[in-house]
C-alpha cells in the first residue's frame, strides 16, 4: 500500500471572560516550539489549535495547511532528514508511531528534539492525538472544545441514518495489490457513521489485505475507489475500473465513485467533513449529492484550500 495514506476550531467566547489576569483552568501559557510535523494529521491539529505560526518544517506528504507550503520539506514518516532538522533548530517533532523510524527518532533525541509518536489511524486515536498535543502546547481546554465539536457532530450524522438503508460498502485505499479499509480504521467509523455497512468489517487490520475473489463476493452496494493518487486520475462516479464486473450491486447502479485520497483516507481534525462526504456517497437521499469538485484534490491556491 502506497503511503498517500493521507479542521477548524469553533471560538467560544465565554472562555475569554474573566480571564484577563489568569489562563482559563486547566490551561497553561501557551508554549512557544520550532516544530516540524511528519504526518498529515498532525499538521492538522495545529490548525485546528492555532499553532501552524509554530511551523518550520513538514514531511514530504504534509499537504495541509497552506501554511504549511512553503516551509522546508523534510523527509517520510520513516526517515527525516536529521541534519535539516536540526539546522532549522527545531525542538519538537510530531509523527506517526511507526517501527522503522525508530533509529532515527533516537538519533534525534540525542542531539536535543522532543520526538512524539501519535497513533492517528483510528477515529480514537485521532482524539487521543488531539488531547495529546493540546497538552504538549499548553492548549488543553482547546483541544478539548475541539474534541467535544467533532464528537458533536458525527453523533448528529448518526442521528440522521438512524432509519437509512444499511448499504454494503468496498472503500479501496489500494489496488495492486488489492487494501481495502477494514475494522478500527477512521474509514470503517466513518461508514458506519453515515448508516453504512463495512464490507471488511470481519478482517483482522484496520487497512486490510483482499483476494479480488473475496472483494467480488463481498457484492458491495457502493464502492469507494481511493487508490490512485496519481495527477489526472479518474474522478467522480464513474464505473472505471469496476466496470468489468457487472454482476456487481454497485455496478448495476452505477455507484462506483473514485475520490482523491486525501479527501478521505487521511484522519485528522476533518473527520467531520470526511464523514459529511461520505455520506453524500453512501446516503444521497439524505445528505444530498455530492459536488464532483468534492473528489477532487483540494486546491490550495486559494484561502481555504478549496475547502
Amino acid at each position: 500500500m502506497k503511503p498517500h495514506l493521507y479542521r477548524t476550531v469553533l471560538g467560544v467566547a465565554l472562555c475569554f471572560l474573566a480571564c484577563e489576569k489568569a489562563a482559563p483552568k486547566g490551561d497553561s501559557p501557551p508554549a512557544s516550539h520550532r516544530i516540524v510535523v511528519m504526518a498529515p494529521a498532525a499538521a492538522e491539529i495545529l490548525d485546528a489549535l492555532g499553532a501552524t505560526s509554530q511551523l518550520v518544517g513538514v514531511g514530504d506528504f504534509v499537504q495541509w495547511p497552506p501554511e504549511a507550503a512553503g516551509l522546508p520539506k523534510v523527509g517520510a514518516y520513516h526517515a527525516p532528514n536529521v541534519e535539516l532538522v536540526v539546522s532549522l533548530g527545531v525542538d519538537l517533532l510530531l509523527t506517526t508511531s511507526m517501527q522503522a523510524g525508530g533509529p532515527t527518532h533516537a538519533k534525534l533525541r540525542e542531539l536535543g528534539v522532543q520526538v512524539v509518536t501519535l497513533e492517528t489511524n483510528t477515529y480514537e486515536g485521532v482524539l487521543s492525538s488531539l488531547r495529546k498535543v493540546g497538552a504538549l502546547l499548553g492548549k488543553d481546554e482547546m483541544a478539548a472544545r475541539v474534541e467535544t465539536r467533532i464528537r458533536s457532530q458525527l453523533e448528529e450524522t448518526r442521528k440522521r441514518v438512524i432509519n437509512a438503508p444499511r448499504r454494503r460498502v468496498l472503500f479501496v485505499v489500494g489496488r495492486e495489490p488489492l487494501y481495502a479499509a477494514g475494522p478500527g480504521s477512521h474509514v470503517d467509523e466513518m461508514i458506519r457513521t453515515v448508516g453504512g455497512e463495512n464490507v471488511v468489517a470481519e478482517g483482522v487490520s484496520g487497512y486490510q489485505l483482499l483476494s479480488m475473489e473475496i472483494a467480488l463476493e463481498s457484492r458491495p452496494d457502493v464502492i469507494v475507489d481511493t487508490s490512485d493518487n496519481r495527477p489526472g486520475a479518474i474522478r467522480g462516479r464513474a464505473l472505471g475500473f469496476w466496470g468489468q464486473f457487472p454482476f456487481l450491486p454497485a455496478v448495476k447502479s452505477g455507484r462506483v465513485y473514485y475520490v482523491e485520497p486525501v479527501r478521505l483516507v487521511i484522519p485528522g481534525m476533518r473527520l467531520p467533513e470526511m464523514t459529511a462526504l461520505l455520506g453524500k456517497i453512501v446516503q444521497p437521499e439524505i445528505f444530498g449529492e455530492a459536488d464532483p469538485s468534492e473528489f477532487l484534490p483540494f486546491d490550495l491556491s486559494g484561502g481555504n484550500g478549496g475547502r
